[in-house]
């Protein structure tokens, strides 16, 4: 399966199977586009001459010999349906207790009992994955919630007993926090720096959007405090991963702003994805010209 896209006078082709993305003339574009469309040639001849066609097809044939347009389906359902799976990652939800409420929140925005994961289970959860891993060595675990630093003494007896476990097991853990940085102490900041492979902070771009959605326990809000910590982690990782994650919705439809507003805030690594929540806040196939819009401002920006 082949999919072609057109920003602007720049052609692309991505081909699904062997995730090679292509950037085309607009001729072999066009070549692309009726092969995909079961078409005959002789559509392309009002726009280019017989030889020209003759050298994209023959460009294309090259590429399908190399494996990186229209390339084969390495694997039919029936032989996904037979795979043994084999893990490779675990988000462990360490509690289900939240400082914040934000009315996009898919657990329920902190309106749940307050439950934190013991140890006794998210040691369980390690040799689960060990031993559902089979000769994969490198294994990803991330600590969610809730707000995952409210549980913050199970997370680091977590990471202690998973680096006991790699000298005894070959295995390697790659162990990553997601935290909205509303609370964060020094011994945090020393502990998720020193262990995390990376860290992801809950940030959702200009301080006037972050604030009608991001609030409090006590209905107050939560940007400011959530900036000074997020520049601190960011400042103590220097050259190590992190990224600013923000969630766009019908509030902040214009969202590209909310991206620049976090590049001008210091933030190099973002990421902004729509919300995926019912209601009010939710997105529409009415909304898609307006995100198309915003991703190509994003694109120009960059």
């Amino acid at each position: 399966m082949v999919h072609t896209y057109q920003y602007k006078d720049v052609y692309l082709a991505l081909d699904v199977e062997s995730g090679s993305v292509h950037v085309l003339s607009q001729l072999a574009y066009d070549a692309i586009n009726a092969l995909n469309a079961g078409k005959p040639l002789s559509c392309l001849t009002k726009d280019a001459s017989n030889s020209e066609i003759n050298e994209v097809m023959a460009e294309i044939a090259e590429l399908k010999k190399q494996g990186t347009l229209f390339s084969e389906m390495e694997y039919t359902p029936d032989d996904i349906k037979s795979f043994d799976p084999v893990a490779k990652a675990l988000c462990l939800n360490v509690t289900t207790g939240c400082n914040l409420r934000c009315e996009y929140c898919f657990a329920s925005a902190g309106h749940v009992p307050h439950e934190n994961m013991s140890f006794e289970v998210a040691k369980q959860a390690l040799e689960f994955l060990i031993s559902s891993s089979e000769d994969r060595i490198n294994l990803e675990v991330d600590f969610f919630g809730g707000e995952p630093t409210l549980n913050f003494d199970v997370i680091k007896q977590t990471v202690e007993y998973g680096r006991q476990r790699e000298g005894e097991t070959g295995k390697k853990f790659r162990f990553t926090v997601t935290t909205n940085g509303y609370y964060l102490t020094d011994e945090m900041l020393n502990f998720f720096d020193a262990e995390m492979k990376n860290i992801v902070i809950s940030m959702d771009g200009r301080k006037e959007i972050h604030d009608k959605i991001r609030i409090t326990a006590g209905g107050g809000p939560s940007y400011d405090r959530v900036l000074e910590n997020a520049k601190k982690i960011v400042q103590k990782r220097g050259d190590k991963e992190y990224y600013v994650r923000g969630t766009y919705t019908q509030r902040n439809l214009d969202f590209s702003k909310d991206v620049i507003a976090m590049y001008d805030a210091g933030f190099k690594e973002v990421s902004i994805e729509p919300v995926v929540t019912s209601g009010a806040l939710s997105l529409t196939e009415a909304d898609l010209p307006k995100i198309f819009e915003e991703y190509e401002a994003l694109a120009e920006f960059l």
